[in-house]
């Protein structure tokens, strides 16, 4: 049986939710590359703590086909 595969636009989406929901309550944020203007061709997203700090996160599909 072959296994369905999910697209780095799906992945980006289920990784922000997820992230949403565990920085909702302290003051934290995510937003995609695309709509934060970070200049790339890649997916990813970009998540800001209540700290202040902000991370960056690339979402590149490595599987070998």
């Amino acid at each position: 049986m072959k296994k369905r595969r999910i697209s780095e636009q799906q992945f980006e989406t289920k990784l922000a939710a997820l992230l949403e929901r565990r920085l909702e309550k302290s003051g934290g944020e995510v937003t995609t590359f695309h709509d934060a203007g970070v200049l790339t061709m890649n997916r990813g997203l970009v998540v800001s703590l209540g700290t202040g700090q902000e991370f960056q996160i690339t979402i590149v599909d490595s599987t070998r086909h």
